[in-house]
């Protein structure tokens, strides 16, 4: 989204590029989009800035249960 309101994108680059990262998402490559949001620095003010909601530990855990599953 912050690509196309900054006209880094078009839509149609932000839908294709979505479509190739969740692809390799599933192919276990590198996604850099899915691992934070991409707001600059000094952009300050956002109305909901990024943080951390799960800790490493969350994650491990979800990905041990997802493993367990199959």
């Amino acid at each position: 989204m912050h690509d196309i309101v900054t006209g880094a994108k078009s839509v149609e680059d932000a839908r294709a590029y979505y479509a190739k990262e969740f692809g390799d998402y599933r192919r276990k490559k590198p996604t850099p989009y899915m691992e934070k949001l991409r707001f600059n620095q000094q952009e300050r003010g956002a109305a909901d800035p990024d943080f951390r909601v799960l800790t490493d530990e969350d994650l491990a855990q979800a990905k041990r249960e997802g493993e367990q599953r199959g």
